[in-house]
């Protein structure tokens, strides 16, 4: 017996905190992380106040907050 596939909404929001602009990763309602920009092309993806990883790209980010999500909470 196979399980069937759900199509899940992933959306990234533009929102500011305390003046900084954070770029918040939804996996459908829930909020899966946020990313901030650190230097010219580098950024920070952070899961919780555990787990804050640097990466490359804002694409690079948001892949590892969805399988951190995956991984935790999914």
């Amino acid at each position: 017996m196979s399980k069937s596939k759900k199509n899940i909404e992933v959306s990234l929001e533009t929102k500011n905190v305390n003046g900084e602009e954070r770029e918040v990763l939804f996996v459908g309602k829930q909020e899966a992380g946020y990313l901030r920009a650190i230097e010219d092309e580098k950024f920070e993806a952070v899961f919780d106040d555990d787990n804050v990883f640097k990466v490359k790209s804002l694409y690079e980010g948001i892949e590892l907050l969805i399988s951190q999500y995956n991984l935790h909470k999914g």
